[in-house]
């Protein structure tokens, strides 16, 4: 069986984003300004493949000056303002000066004493502008979850909505211990990686990040989207071969390899927006306590990887995959025994 791979949309979705922001300042740029006037409508078209430009180029930046996070935000984003502005009207200077030269058909040093004369300021302003709009529009971008702002303004999810979903809980094993021998700040920072680690897994089935509560982390799936191709089931296999990949840099860094276990469960969950002063899509429902509950399991029957059921039911059957029945058991604020299952994944399937 082959592993769910990350598809194209959602491995470059970040920069698709400040190509389609960029594209839509350098819009209302040339709409709201004189600029180009001579030429009609196709400054319009100019104006969004320039401010396209610029957010490819921002984004790419963004890469390269992550150092700068160890200083707070707001010294970050004034650094890195100035840094893109400069650059920003560098460019704006190189693509209007051989613009003009080629379709005013005099000298670059003409062309150059034009704009110079006449748009060096505004640009700039414009510049700056652009640059503290994208740094915030990319930060605020990661601090919400995908679909976020499409939820949001269809209404989708403004009255509770029953739907047929999959969770699965993702905890780090011997957390207590861990956090003692490391200290917080390094505990902090282990956390840090295991999770940054843990994105492409995410990204490749599909999941969705519910929360991260402490060292847990909790994914869900419409089951339609999770049961495809089994994408659910070999996204725990994905993300301990994340781990595994890093190995070496975890018992460098910290002289341990992290390990975790995890429970998941299918059933109907209620979704709905909450709150005014912090608004959020949350899950009610039976089918999270279940799933905590199943995932405690885990050092009980000694296995990382539990699940009921009813999940293994909405799977289908691969050869790749082994399951083990740890017969009818009672969960902790249940009545009624629920079977379940331990997963584990043989030498078949193909990375």
């Amino acid at each position: 069986m082959e592993l769910p791979k990350i598809p194209f949309y959602k491995k470059y979705s970040l920069i698709f984003k400040a190509i389609s922001a960029g594209g839509i300042l350098g819009f209302l740029y040339t709409v709201f300004s004189n600029t180009a006037s001579d030429y009609g409508y196709l400054r319009l078209l100019l104006g969004i493949i320039i401010g396209s430009f610029i957010g490819f180029f921002i984004i790419t930046f963004e890469n390269f000056l992550g150092y700068l996070k160890k200083y707070s935000f707001l010294s970050a984003m004034l650094l890195k303002t100035l840094i893109y502005s400069v650059l920003i009207l560098l460019f704006l200077v190189f693509f209007v000066v051989v613009f003009t030269k080629i379709t005013a058909h005099i000298s670059y040093t003409e062309a150059l004493s034009q704009y110079m004369g006449k748009k060096i300021v505004e640009d700039f302003l414009f510049s700056f502008a652009a640059s503290i709009f994208l740094i915030l529009f990319l930060e605020i971008s990661s601090l919400l979850s995908p679909g976020f702002f499409y939820n949001y303004f269809t209404g989708r999810y403004h009255r509770p909505v029953q739907e047929e979903r999959i969770f699965m809980f993702v905890d780090l094993q011997s957390s207590t211990t861990m956090a003692e021998q490391l200290g917080d700040i390094q505990y902090s920072n282990l956390l840090q990686d295991l999770f940054n680690d843990f994105t492409n897994p995410i990204l490749a089935s599909r999941a969705s990040i519910y929360q991260y509560a402490g060292d847990e982390i909790i994914l869900t799936w419409k089951s339609s989207v999770g049961t495809k191709v089994n994408r659910c089931l070999y996204c725990f296999y994905l993300l301990k071969q994340s781990i595994l990949n890093r190995k070496d840099y975890y018992l460098k860094t910290y002289n341990i390899v992290p390990k975790f276990k995890a429970g998941m469960h299918i059933g109907n969950a209620v979704t709905n927006w909450v709150g005014k002063v912090k608004k959020e899509i949350v899950y009610h429902g039976d089918l999270l306590n279940t799933t905590s509950r199943i995932q405690c399991k885990c050092n009980e029957l000694g296995h990382d990887f539990v699940i009921s059921e009813i999940m293994k039911k909405a799977l289908s059957e691969n050869s790749s995959v082994h399951y083990a029945q740890q017969g009818e058991i009672v969960l902790r604020g249940k009545t009624k025994p629920m079977k379940l299952f331990t997963v584990d994944f043989n030498d078949q399937i193909i990375n």
